[in-house]
């Protein structure tokens, strides 16, 4: 638990959440926009792509009216006060590698680490869990071209109504829950930024390899039963890690298999 500032209902700042930005990571960004409300933060970003603006941005929202996670599933994003953030980051062609989910995972971690909550673990490849609770989620959608646009999303869970939750089909938890006094969410969406730039400079040059060795401790599914569910089919596995890139192992029948989809739904089994 944590003992943060608690400052309940203070709208979206530009002027809040880049002062909690180190100028050397704020610097690269060329826009942090700010929204009552959209279809999607990440749409927002591939909209401002097709104008021709292909440097880094940031954009965030107070609601979404088309919030969506992996497989398109819908992300349920009221406007009571939870975090919407996407960033648009151009790599150069064909310089991206596997794995990239993860390593943003790892760093939200670590970022919500700072500000004292313990016991997340990452949920391959993309949903960050307090005690199977999910809290938050990230997408990572790619464009190719000239270069390899990449924007990444992340819902992070501040407050819950209940009306809200009963529209998720999984357990979730939120800081409110997770803290005694909920922190600035401009700080902390500043701090998530950051830590985001700081991710993608280390994993572009270096890809998952400073991440892999840190995988055991962050790794929600250790050794898990776990179903893998498809439109076809739903198998029952043994979660056995991931390899270096970034896909899933698990052994079905005796043998270990490696899952990159983003089509497979991964629940546990027990």
């Amino acid at each position: 638990m944590t003992d943060t500032v608690d400052m309940p209902n203070q709208p979206l700042s530009h002027s809040a959440i880049s002062g909690a930005i180190e100028p050397q990571f704020y610097q690269q960004l060329s826009d942090i926009s700010i929204y009552k409300s959209v279809g999607s933060t990440n749409d927002q970003l591939w909209q401002r792509l097709e104008q021709g603006l292909n440097t880094p941005a940031v954009c965030l929202s107070e609601h979404q009216t088309a919030g969506r996670g992996r497989r398109g599933d819908s992300w349920e994003s009221p406007s009571t006060g939870n975090l919407y953030l996407s960033l648009f980051w151009p790599f150069p062609a064909d310089t991206l590698k596997n794995g990239l989910s993860i390593a943003i995972g790892i760093g939200l971690i670590n970022t919500l680490k700072k500000i004292g909550i313990n016991d997340l673990k990452l949920k391959w490849p993309n949903d960050i869990l307090c005690k199977k609770q999910k809290l938050s989620g990230i997408l990572v959608e790619s464009r190719f071209g000239k270069q390899q646009n990449v924007v990444i999303g992340i819902g992070l869970n501040f407050k819950l109504p209940i009306a809200t939750r009963n529209k998720i089909q999984q357990p979730t938890t939120s800081l409110q829950q997770l803290c005694k006094k909920t922190p600035c969410r401009n700080m902390l969406a500043g701090h998530i930024i950051q830590n985001m730039i700081e991710t993608i400079t280390l994993f572009q040059a270096r890809g998952l390899q400073d991440f892999l060795p840190l995988w055991s401790h962050y790794d929600a599914l250790h050794n898990a039963k776990i179903k893998l569910i498809s439109n076809e089919k739903t198998l029952i596995a043994k979660a056995c890690g991931i390899n270096g890139e970034g896909q899933l192992l698990y052994e079905y029948q005796d043998q270990i298999h490696a899952l990159s989809s983003s089509h497979i739904s991964i629940r546990f089994a027990s």
